[in-house]
Formats: C-alpha cells, sequence, structure tokens
C-alpha cells in the first residue's frame, strides 16, 4: 500500500511538470518506454536497484541510455531522481498511475475485456460504442484471450465486472441444481 500511495505521490508531480510544460503525452510515452527497456533488461534492473552501485554510476549509465534517445529534460530529470532517492524499483506503478492520471484527464477510460477467442474488428467497434454511450467516455479496449470462458465475455469497467461468460452461467446453474 505504501508503494501505491509513494507511485502516485511521484506521478502527481511528474503529471504537473508535464502540464507545465505541455508535454503530458510525450512524458508517459517515455517513461513508459523506459520502464519496458529495464523490464526486458533484468542486468539494467539489477544495476539501478542495487544498492551496492553508487548513484553516480547509475546516473551516468542512465545518461548514456537516455542522451542518444533525445529524451525530454522533464523526463530525464525525473528518472534521474528516482536513481537519487533509490525508488527506482517502482517506475512500473508510477508509469501506471501517471497513464491512470492522464487518461482521466483525458476522458478516456481503460476497459479489460476477457473472450474466449479474439473479437473480430466489428465485434471490437459494436462494444466499443456501447460502451462509450454507457461509459460517457472514450473507451479503450484491452482484450484477454482466454479459452476457459468457453462462450460470452467479462467486461471490467474500473471496479466493476460484468460477467456474461458460459463458465460463470454453468457454474450458477450447477449451483442452483445442487441446492434443488
Amino acid at each position: 500500500m505504501i508503494g501505491g500511495s509513494l507511485a502516485r505521490r511521484y506521478a502527481r508531480a511528474l503529471l504537473a511538470i508535464g502540464r507545465e510544460d505541455g508535454n503530458t503525452r510525450k512524458i508517459l510515452e517515455e517513461t513508459e518506454t523506459f520502464d519496458k527497456l529495464v523490464a526486458d533488461t533484468p542486468s539494467l534492473r539489477e544495476m539501478l536497484e542495487a544498492a551496492q552501485i553508487n548513484r553516480r554510476d547509475k546516473k551516468a549509465a542512465l545518461e548514456a541510455i537516455l542522451a542518444p534517445a533525445g529524451v525530454l529534460p522533464s523526463t530525464r530529470n525525473f528518472l534521474s531522481l528516482l536513481v537519487d532517492k533509490g525508488r527506482m524499483p517502482i517506475l512500473s506503478p508510477i508509469v501506471s498511475e501517471l497513464r491512470r492520471m492522464i487518461e482521466q484527464l483525458e476522458g478516456i477510460e481503460r476497459v479489460e475485456v476477457v473472450v474466449p477467442m479474439p473479437l473480430s474488428a466489428a465485434q471490437r467497434d459494436q462494444l466499443r460504442s456501447v460502451l462509450e454511450d454507457r461509459t460517457g467516455r472514450k473507451v479503450v479496449l484491452e482484450e484477454k484471450v482466454e479459452p476457459g470462458v468457453l462462450g460470452g465475455m467479462v467486461v471490467k469497467v474500473g471496479s466493476t465486472v460484468y460477467d456474461g461468460s458460459a463458465h460463470t452461467q454453468i457454474q450458477q446453474i450447477r449451483q442452483n441444481l445442487e441446492k434443488g
């Protein structure tokens, strides 16, 4: 929980800097890209998170990565601050929180859809349209394919779950039959 509130605090500060500079989306893209690089490169992650490596060496490595990429000074300073404060382990939660805050400001709702097989383009468009009408926001669908759903779909909008899966309906029928 402490990590979550700390990530929120850092994300809020980075959002304020981005809004001041007018670069919120660019900062988000750069931090997401760096977060993915760290996640995909275990040796980089270990080096940035290692307590026995001094900050100067970590910052030099960070600069060697960021300088050729043409990263905004705001992003570079923020990542350097995380190194100084030993907060690199919470980069992913910070990035997730920053994305959530920016999307909230832009009126975007991320919706997770769990289906037994990939949706067609027409199905995806129809579902997006229905959800946009219901939420009053622009919807970004995150589709997950899980054959265990069997049929139908499970839709997660914020903290609300709409479960129209065949798997759940079969479980409900089973429970009703067991009750008699």
